[in-house]
């Protein structure tokens, strides 16, 4: 079996031998180490026998010593099989060119549909995943993987809740929720003006109602600042009070910063590699260096390759290969409350309004333990702290 496949990949030729010395030849065949198999004898002093084209050119000379003919009676094996099909070699390229369009069109993006967002939140998705490369015509497999796309849409959407994103063959599918906002309902009966949290009043401006309380006053969370009843006694009437009170209000934040931390960091060096996978096996196609790099991490997107419809065995992975740099960095305990102070400003500013003003700040408490400095920091901010609430009429006022 193993002579028998070696013979069709070299090559092998079924001849005639004519002459009276054929005996004599195959005997010089085998003693030169010459393979030939397949003897048959037949009449005229005619024998059939088989030998590989290696062989061939080298059984010349000596049919020219015994004076015999010879004739190729048939041609097998590989090479016989590729010359008869590089004579066909336009319809070959048109069926390999066949096979490539169609898997590179079975690859691609051909739509993208957006469910559960209105006209602007599509647009704005639509614009984001562009920027990620998810546009008609780009193939499948060079983009990351749909857990991936997910993770980086929702991160550049601010108005939406969750983003669900699914591929199904050439269609990619965003399923939005889009967070609910609710409309705060104007209010346009009498109403006055009161705290939302307990403060020192700053200043005010009144634009309509009789203001209850003074500059310096503390007020406490619920407290009326400006009333929506003006004029005097038996000759009141009601009104939408408006305007803005400043209050000063305290907020706290804690905060705790290492003096000595360890941290990986990239460098920017990378390498890609491309893969075919098939079976588990994955086979270089492209990239084939890993970079010297001391200390690296891996990131792996394998996606699965389609001709038209049916699924393939193969799958194309991208191994992509970051450079990292192990850093150590260290505070003395001056730099320590140094960054924590600017560490508790940036929780504040969460906190508070946009148009909100520090007004001043101080370090509540300092405490240096376990390799640590925590700080606890007292602002005080200078905000709006009016808020409308309506006044109930009673039936007959």
């Amino acid at each position: 079996m193993k002579n028998k496949w070696s013979h069709n990949l070299k090559g092998n030729i079924r001849v005639e031998i004519i002459g009276q010395e054929s005996s004599a030849f195959i005997n010089s065949c085998l003693a030169s180490g010459i393979q030939i198999w397949d003897i048959q004898p037949l009449e005229n002093e005619r024998v059939l026998a088989s030998l590989s084209v290696v062989d061939f050119q080298n059984v010349r000379k000596l049919l020219k010593e015994k004076k015999l003919k010879i004739r190729i009676k048939e041609k097998n094996g590989t090479p016989f099989l590729l010359r008869k099909i590089w004579k066909r070699n336009g319809f070959l390229i048109g069926m390999i060119s066949f096979i490539v369009i169609l898997f590179l069109l079975s690859n691609m993006i051909w739509n993208i549909n957006v469910t559960g967002a209105n006209p602007k939140t599509e647009y704005q998705l639509k614009k984001a995943a562009v920027e990620l490369g998810i546009t008609k015509g780009k193939l499948i497999f060079l983009l990351p993987n749909v857990r991936e796309i997910q993770r980086q849409l929702t991160e550049k959407m601010e108005n939406v809740t969750w983003i669900g994103v699914t591929r199904h063959g050439t269609t990619y599918r965003f399923e939005v929720v889009q967070k609910e906002i609710p409309k705060e309902k104007p209010i346009t009966g009498p109403s006055h003006l009161v705290a939302t949290k307990k403060a020192l009043i700053h200043s005010m401006f009144v634009e309509k109602g009789q203001p209850v309380i003074a500059v310096n006053d503390y007020v406490q969370k619920g407290s009326l600042l400006v009333s929506g009843f003006i004029g005097k006694e038996k000759k009141t009437k009601l009104v939408s009070a408006k305007g803005k009170v400043y209050g000063e209000v305290w907020y706290e934040t804690k905060v705790s910063v290492p003096l000595s931390t360890s941290f990986q960091t990239y460098t920017g060096k990378y390498k890609n590699r491309h893969y075919l996978s098939l079976f588990g096996l994955d086979i270089p196609v492209y990239g084939f260096s890993e970079g010297e790099f001391k200390t690296k991490t891996e990131i792996i997107n394998e996606t699965p390759l389609y001709l038209a419809k049916w699924k393939t065995p193969f799958s194309y992975l991208k191994k992509e290969i970051r450079e990292t740099d192990g850093v150590k960095r260290s505070y003395t305990k001056k730099e320590a409350i140094a960054v924590g102070k600017k560490m508790a400003k940036k929780e504040l500013l969460k906190k508070i309004p946009a148009d909100a003003k520090i007004n001043g700040e101080k370090v509540l408490l300092q405490n240096e333990s376990n390799g640590k400095v925590t700080l606890t920091m007292l602002y005080q901010v200078i905000e709006n702290i009016a808020s409308v609430q309506p006044i109930p009429i009673q039936q007959g006022e």
